[in-house]
């Protein structure tokens, strides 16, 4: 970080970067990691993040210190989606493999009317991380089926079937612990 910061022109803009890099750094580390799942990988998308802001600083200084964190936290995922893509994380699934829901069963809602905030915490988090992704993705990001497509470098088809998939595990987990819908 100490090189990055010798590139910046002034004390003034070092000082922000290098107060920003100090409160901002571990919540984008985790943030990144949630996405990418590897340390590594993790590091470098905050690094290419600060690079990329260091381009803005003039943007930076016109926020508020409360939006400042939100702006990182939200470049920061949004470059480790970026790699994630590249990455190509998950591959398409054949048609004739698809197990296609039952559409008079719809999952999502029974979860959401039966069962407990806590109960579907729990189930997530002992799903893997390819569904925990997804369904992050989903409803923690906001991110549509077409962006998630392309974070995940799959069609929107398969993205449906993720979340329809993932879905059904948080279901059957919440089952096991004695959750029924």
């Amino acid at each position: 970080m100490l090189f990055l910061l010798l590139m910046l022109d002034s004390e003034s803009d070092r000082a922000l970067i290098g107060e920003l890099f100090a409160s901002n750094y571990h919540r984008m580390k985790r943030a990144a990691i949630g996405i990418l799942h590897e340390e590594g990988v993790a590091e470098d998308a905050v690094q290419d993040t600060f690079v990329r802001c260091m381009q803005k600083i003039d943007t930076l200084r016109t926020l508020p210190e409360h939006a400042r964190s939100v702006y990182l936290l939200t470049a920061v995922r949004h470059n480790a989606l970026d790699k994630l893509r590249k990455g190509g994380a998950f591959k398409s699934v054949p048609m004739e493999e698809i197990d296609m829901p039952d559409e008079s069963d719809p999952v999502e809602e029974r979860v959401i009317k039966s069962l407990t905030v806590e109960a579907v915490k729990a189930a997530f988090l002992k799903l893997p991380d390819s569904q925990q992704d997804v369904l992050r993705y989903k409803y923690l990001l906001d991110l549509n089926d077409g962006e998630i497509a392309s974070a995940l470098g799959v069609s929107k088809a398969s993205v449906r079937v993720y979340l329809m998939r993932a879905k059904k595990a948080v279901l059957a987990l919440c089952r096991e612990g004695g959750y029924e819908a």
